[in-house]
C-alpha cells in the first residue's frame, strides 16, 4: 500500500484510516491500520492486501480464524 492514510467504510460510515505496518505472512500481504475514533483512542484493525481489476490495492476481510490468530498475535507484539 502506497499511502499511509486511506478512507475505508466501516459499518456504513466512511472513515479515515492510517496504515501503521504492511506484513507479509504465509504467501500473503497484510495492512495493519488504526480508524480514528475521534475521543483520543483509535481502532486497530487487520485486513488482507489483493490487487483489484485495475491493478490497485484492495482490502479484503480476512477469511478465517487461523488468519485472524496470526494478525492478532502480530498486532498485539507490536503494541505490548
Amino acid at each position: 500500500m502506497e499511502d499511509a492514510k486511506f478512507k475505508i467504510e466501516v459499518d456504513g460510515e466512511v472513515k479515515e484510516a492510517e496504515i501503521l505496518k504492511t506484513v507479509s505472512l504465509d504467501g500473503n500481504d497484510y495492512a495493519i491500520y488504526a480508524i480514528d475514533k475521534g475521543d483520543e483512542t483509535s481502532d486497530i484493525l487487520a485486513s488482507r492486501i489483493i490487487k483489484d481489476n485495475d491493478n490497485k490495492d484492495t482490502l479484503v476481510d480476512l477469511e478465517s480464524d487461523e488468519e485472524r490468530n496470526k494478525l492478532k498475535d502480530i498486532v498485539n507484539a507490536m503494541f505490548s
